[in-house]
């Protein structure tokens, strides 16, 4: 065991690797007996982006009625912040109906 520097390398963190480590050390003399002991907790916190949300309509969108949009994303860490706005309506275009022959009333 080297008796200066001690690393620890985790590869391919996962949300359990989430946690409180923990480096002791020990000095001892010749004789091998304990005669200092030391140690410094380190807390680890693994990110976890946000998964695409999960949405829904609660409700019947009708005139004069109320309905709830939900959205969820809670396996995220830290907790997802969540922002509504509401998209423009989309260009609609209009057209008028055409009359045929005769059908203007002339006669």
């Amino acid at each position: 065991m080297p008796s200066h520097n001690v690393s620890l390398r985790l590869q391919g963190l996962q949300e359990k690797d989430s946690g409180s480590s923990r480096c002791s050390v020990n000095v001892q003399d010749h004789r091998g007996i304990n005669r200092s002991h030391s140690s410094k907790t380190l807390e680890l916190s693994v990110l976890v982006p946000p998964a695409p949300p999960s949405c829904r309509l609660l409700g019947v969108a009708r005139v004069g009625t109320n309905v709830t949009l939900s959205c969820q994303s809670p396996r995220s860490k830290p907790a997802a912040q969540y922002q509504w706005e509401r998209a423009p309506p989309s260009a609609q275009v209009f057209f008028a109906p055409v009359l045929g022959e005769g059908t203007s009333g002339d006669k």
